[in-house]
């Protein structure tokens, strides 16, 4: 009998560490989360940013009497940084993406759960 509470208790403490660990990491992940979210906010600010000094050199551009003002040397420079940091902005939505992933994978039950004929 004691030996029988005992493996009871030991498969209880084994499945409230599992459950322990998974919630620890996944509270970790939901703050990287929520890092990534405000660093998108940090490059969405630049991203305005560099598409005001985009607009800001197509009207120089054009004031100047160019007939393409895409071809000019500031417009090409200020749109490269405009496309960068857009590149940069969705690689964070990516990530958090991975991350959302490894959250859903996690709370998939990997220890068996006890049926009603078990």
């Amino acid at each position: 009998m004691g030996s029988d509470f005992q493996a009871s208790a030991l498969k209880s403490l084994k499945t409230v560490w599992g459950y322990l660990k998974i919630l620890t990491l996944n509270t970790l992940r939901r703050g990287l989360i929520l890092g990534r979210y405000t660093l998108i906010c940090w490059q969405a600010q630049r991203l305005r940013r560099a598409r005001r000094v985009l607009g800001t050199q197509v009207l120089k551009a054009l004031e100047a009497g160019e007939i393409n003002p895409m071809l000019a040397d500031g417009v090409k420079d200020a749109l490269k940084k405009t496309k960068d940091l857009e590149e940069v902005k969705e690689k964070h939505y990516q990530a958090i993406a991975a991350l959302r992933e490894k959250i859903r994978t996690a709370c998939s039950c990997e220890f068996p759960s006890e049926g009603p004929g078990s």
